[in-house]
């Protein structure tokens, strides 16, 4: 197997999208004129048992290639989620969401498939699961006084006494208010305060960055101290794994305006319709 056409997606206009972006080649789409919006959808594979849990607790992401013959793969599948960025070309991520998947259908039929392959995902009560944007291995959490916006970057799930339920879901949250999107929505009364932001605000990157997922002890944590997540003996007996689903999805400007952009329009010698007298 081999690298192909590393992130070679295009840019598509809005009437040329039929399909989902292709997150593989992060692939964009330009929403608005100027913008160009991307999204890009991984998973986690858990299917150790207790036994084993203390290593596993901090999870790159797996990007899975479009090729799906493993014996004549073309494309590997991508062992980590990154939002690119640059300086002059900065990215702003506005969404982000985590859940644990659920086979379809969830009961299992005789012919798709015989068994589901899915099972919940194990844990200690009161800890959580974040995705987030790393830190060289460590989460930057959500601080409860948050001034870059971190909340629309995050995600998170509760562990309960029974661990997390397939099927359970989340999209951006600051671990109190839940499905944030980053827009303005109200304002202290008397004046604009800091504190009227925090969850209004995207999360911009300057510099490839790297999402990853963690089992942490509070939403504000800055460390992977989590006692780490498993499977239950029995789903380990039936083959089955807990799936985890991650969802980043940001803005970047799209590139400067250029000849090709106006190229049609201008008249030049020797074109059709142009000023050859």
């Amino acid at each position: 197997m081999a690298t192909y056409k590393s992130n070679a997606g295009a840019i598509l206009q809005p009437g040329n999208q039929i399909n989902k972006l292709s997150s593989y080649n992060k692939e964009g789409v330009h929403g608005w004129p100027g913008l160009e919006f991307y999204e890009q959808i991984g998973f986690i594979k858990v299917s150790n048992k207790s036994g084993t849990k203390a290593n596993f607790k901090s999870f790159d992401i797996t990007i899975p290639s479009p090729d799906r013959r493993p014996d004549d793969r073309v494309r590997d599948d991508r062992t980590s989620l990154v939002v690119p960025a640059s300086s002059t070309k900065p990215a702003y991520v506005y969404q982000a969401s985590l859940a644990i998947a659920q086979d379809i259908p969830a009961g299992g039929l005789p012919t798709f498939p015989a068994s589901p392959v899915t099972t919940d995902l194990q844990g200690t009560n009161g800890e959580f699961l974040l995705l987030g944007p790393d830190n060289g291995g460590s989460p930057l959490g959500v601080p409860a006084n948050q001034p870059t916006g971190l909340s629309a970057a995050s995600s998170l799930l509760d562990i309960g006494a029974s661990g997390i339920a397939q099927g359970t879901g989340m999209t951006s949250t600051d671990g109190t208010i839940d499905g944030l999107i980053p827009f303005w929505t109200s304002v202290t009364t008397g004046g604009i305060t800091a504190a009227n932001a925090e969850n209004s605000m995207m999360y911009k990157v300057t510099a490839d960055t790297t999402f990853k997922v963690y089992n942490v002890d509070a939403v504000t944590g800055t460390s992977v101290n989590g006692d780490g997540v498993f499977i239950s003996d029995t789903a380990s007996d039936e083959s089955k794994a807990a799936y985890i689903l991650c969802r980043v999805n940001y803005i970047r400007p799209s590139e400067p305006v250029g000849w090709n952009d106006i190229q049609g329009l201008i008249d030049f010698a020797s074109q059709i319709g142009g000023t050859d007298s």
